[in-house]
């Protein structure tokens, strides 16, 4: 089997994280199908660029940024310099599954241009009921079960695409968060983007409560952006938004329910378990879609 595959990972400051990336893939058997690995660092810490180091090697490259950059243009630096047919992309604060570079290739082989698999809690932060609450905030449409099907996106942590299609497309957005979003619905208009539950990650939360909520912040306040941007309607215009903004929370809230309950009994008990604290996390997630309405009502005066 030609080798066609690259994996494209972009880290700052993993190096608590990013071995357990570089371990995870190499665990792929990578012979049969990967020619490289590329990291694209813009760490200003030193333990992390030794930590990158004792990976390098003629399959594992780190390209050096210079500065300090998003982790949608280091994907897109990535892909750049990526000699693979098909790319792999998975973040440095996650770790693949065994079969996962196997499950993106027989997919793509059968035709799967471009699509991603589902997220699950890295194990050693399975008793932390934070990372509970991050997981279902953020990831809860894309647990480990159902069969294949077609998604408007999927999570940058665990995306692949044909080379060809996403240079066609112009790579990720270059915005500081919800650029998977808008990458799966532009390369949604030209082709079909595939969930695979087969191929899994296991994501690494933030642990700290300061962490956690600043992030909530501003994942709320970017998914206001990035819907301003990508729809055309009077929904996201001026104060609309900030009249509606009780609605958007509470259907946020009844879809999340919805797809922990389509995960099965564990992940309801689990939820439930958590519920205190994924509601905190959820008022952050509000505090920052506030901050996004007010930011585009100031832009559009």
């Amino acid at each position: 089997m030609e080798k066609k595959l690259s994996i494209i990972i972009p880290s700052y400051n993993s190096g608590d994280t990013v071995e357990n990336t570089l371990k995870g893939v190499n665990v792929q058997g990578l012979g049969d199908w990967v020619s490289e690995i590329i990291v694209v660092d813009s760490s200003d810490n030193p333990e992390t660029k030794e930590a990158l180091s004792r990976y390098e090697s003629e399959k594992i490259r780190v390209i050096d940024a210079g500065i300090k950059v998003i982790p949608a243009i280091s994907r897109n630096i990535g892909a750049k310099n990526a000699q693979g047919k098909l790319l792999a992309f998975i973040d440095a604060d996650a770790y693949p599954a065994e079969g996962w570079v196997n499950s993106i290739v027989r997919a793509y082989e059968d035709g799967c241009m471009v699509g991603g698999g589902c997220i699950e809690l890295a194990d050693f932060q399975k008793t932390k009921p934070i990372a509970w609450a991050q997981y279902y905030l953020q990831f809860n449409e894309y647990v480990c079960n159902g069969q294949k099907k077609v998604k408007s996106f999927v999570p940058a942590c665990n995306i692949f695409c044909d080379q060809e299609l996403f240079q066609n497309i112009g790579g990720f957005p270059e915005i500081r968060a919800a650029e998977d979003v808008l990458f799966g619905l532009r390369v949604s208009r030209v082709a079909k983007l595939w969930f695979l539950p087969e191929a899994k990650v296991f994501h690494i939360f933030r642990e700290s409560w300061i962490d956690f909520l600043n992030n909530q912040k501003l994942l709320g306040r970017y998914v206001y952006l990035y819907r301003k941007q990508h729809y055309n309607s009077f929904l996201y215009k001026k104060g609309v938004s900030l009249v509606l903004f009780p609605v958007f929370i509470c259907v946020k809230l009844i879809r999340i329910i919805s797809s922990v309950f389509q995960g099965g009994f564990g992940h309801i008990y689990r939820f439930f378990m958590v519920l205190p604290v994924f509601m905190v996390g959820l008022l952050f997630w509000g505090i920052g879609f506030v901050q996004g309405c007010l930011e585009g009502s100031e832009r559009d005066t």
